[in-house]
């Protein structure tokens, strides 16, 4: 056993005999391990912090490099392997993993199941999964069940009905069927720290996304998306995340866009780039456009992955993927090279520098000339990508103009401002609209909203009591850019109910940033600290500047 690294762990290096004998040959290694309660991949939860209140739960999650403290293995994304597994729990829970289920046992007089499971499909350990609880499954597909604790089981079957759309579309874009068999939804407790986890065969959802109107399933067509671009072709190391999460977001845009009407497709896909390309901005402008952490390909050696994750490798990976459209004369033609570029890869990893090889030879071969994509520059220099796509804004145009007007000195008394035209908005509209206002109240040298305005605001929209959870976040920080006290309990009830990183990490950086309110931001997180992911709760000691 190696000596401990702050960050990676203990390394266990098993020496092999020199006469191994024929090439090929299969050596076994029997390694007896146990957990401990500090084991970063899990999350032990008490039954109070359960929907149900009377059982206790556990859950794994293992990306970035988690699953070394589950089981001993090579933890790298390279490292595929396929597995089986026998989970013995109380004879009141049910066991999940990411692999085929194949049927459960009772042990006579013993209160207790085994169930057993194969993943006969090569995954990376970041995508070894298990979850115990007090669970029930609906069947919403031919291949899918949606599970979750039997209070929200129902809610939660509804929301994620449509999942066999997504995986049928995906199917049909990249012509590679769907190898993993099962398509199984867990409906995770709120502590869980990520929208989702595109675990094979059964991905893990944040309870986050029962809206109660299915306005937020992009998220679970993200995670059905990942069963190609990052479950089936998957980056070597993490420096080259951009090839799972770019291409993700890019497969998502494009199955989201399919689903429309032929005649409104290609303007949702552009909507869709352009929150992309304002998410990117954002980030870039919260780590700095010099930090190498916002290159596409940034240097990770000695740094944990968790610290570098941001939205950079989604959305500049997926502005490289637009860049290389127009280099190929358009979506559909991409299209041909994207189900090109699967079949390459299938099952195997790769680099950046194996995916721009692979598209100059196919632009070979297509006589398409390639030669103008400055792709070091692309890969290696930080802050915003080297070119900027243009997109209509035929969608987003309505809900900027609705934006402006709020904005004007005299928006409370705009009698022509009205719910109407808000609420026959899509989700996603009403997102970009909540959005826009509040990178304009950021951006701003004072806030720029009238207390009157925000009070108009909310009884117009009823924002502070609305479900979608994307929207009550920007309500919330809006209103903390306004220093407007009446949202604060309600922010600090948000941050306690549930723990996703994408919503929890913000809003505590906004309340923090107000100089009144950072002493609540602190304490509240102090309190509640051990209710939070193990990921999640480093990350926000980072941001409140707490001792880990």
């Amino acid at each position: 056993m190696h000596p401990m690294h702050a960050a990676f762990g203990v390394a266990c290096e098993i020496g092999l005999p020199a006469d191994l004998g024929t090439k090929g040959r299969t050596l076994e290694v029997a390694i007896e391990y146990s957990t401990s309660p500090e084991s970063s991949a899990l999350q032990w939860l008490p039954p109070e912090q359960t929907a149900g209140k009377e059982h206790p739960y556990m859950f794994s999650q293992c990306q970035a490099i988690h699953a070394r403290s589950l089981v001993p293995c090579p933890d790298a994304p390279a490292a595929k392997f396929t597995y089986k597994a026998k989970v013995s729990v109380p004879d009141w829970a049910t066991a999940l993993m990411s692999a085929v289920p194949l049927g459960s046992s009772e042990a006579n007089g013993e209160m207790r199941r085994t169930f057993e499971f194969e993943q006969a499909c090569p995954l990376s350990p970041y995508l070894l999964a298990i979850a115990v609880g007090h669970l029930r499954g609906i069947e919403v597909g031919p291949r899918s069940t949606v599970w979750a604790e039997p209070s929200v089981v129902e809610a939660a079957a509804w929301e994620f009905g449509e999942c066999e759309k997504f995986i049928a579309a995906a199917e049909q874009l990249l012509g590679t069927p769907y190898i993993w068999k099962r398509y199984d939804i867990l409906c995770m407790p709120p502590s869980f720290p990520y929208g989702g986890m595109e675990n094979p065969c059964l991905t893990f959802a944040t309870p986050t996304l029962l809206a109660g109107d299915r306005s937020l399933a992009n998220v679970i067509c993200h995670e059905v998306a990942h069963s190609w671009t990052g479950n089936l072709v998957t980056n070597h190391t993490w420096e080259h995340f951009w090839l799972n999460e770019g291409w993700t977001r890019w497969l998502e845009n494009r199955i989201l866009a399919r689903l429309e009407p032929q005649g409104v497709r290609e303007a949702h896909y552009d909507f869709h780039m352009q929150q992309s390309h304002t998410h990117l901005q954002d980030d870039v402008n919260n780590f700095g456009a010099s930090n190498p952490l916002t290159r596409l390909v940034p240097p990770l050696d000695g740094i944990d992955p968790d610290d570098a994750f941001s939205a950079v490798p989604y959305e500049k990976g997926l502005a490289l993927l637009n860049c290389l459209t127009a280099v190929c004369g358009g979506r559909p033609q991409f299209e041909t090279f994207a189900a090109h570029y699967i079949a390459t890869f299938k099952t195997l990893t790769l680099t950046s520098a194996d995916f721009r090889d692979c598209f100059l030879s196919w632009c070979e071969g297509q006589q398409i000339d390639a030669s103008a994509v400055e792709w070091d520059t692309w890969f290696y220099t930080p802050g915003m990508p080297p070119v900027t796509q243009t997109y209509s804004d035929e969608l987003g145009a309505a809900c900027t103009r609705l934006a402006d007007r709020w904005l004007a000195e005299l928006a409370e008394e705009d009698s022509g401002l009205t719910a109407a035209e808000y609420l026959g908005w899509s989700s996603p509209l009403r997102i970009y609209f909540m959005e826009t206002l509040l990178a304009r109240a950021l951006a701003a040298d004072k806030p720029p909203l009238s207390a009157a305005c925000l009070k108009k605001l909310d009884d117009l929209y009823g924002l502070t009591t609305v479900k979608n959870a994307e929207i009550r976040v920007r309500w919330q920080r809006l209103c903390i850019r306004h220093q407007a006290a009446f949202i604060v309990p309600h922010v600090i009830n948000f941050v306690k109910e549930q723990g996703r990183m994408k919503f929890v990490r913000p809003l505590y950086r906004a309340l923090y940033g107000w100089e009144e309110q950072r002493q609540l931001a602190v304490d509240t997180f102090t309190a509640w600290r051990a209710n939070y992911h193990p990921i999640a709760a480093k990350m926000l000691a980072q941001d409140l500047k707490v001792a880990s």
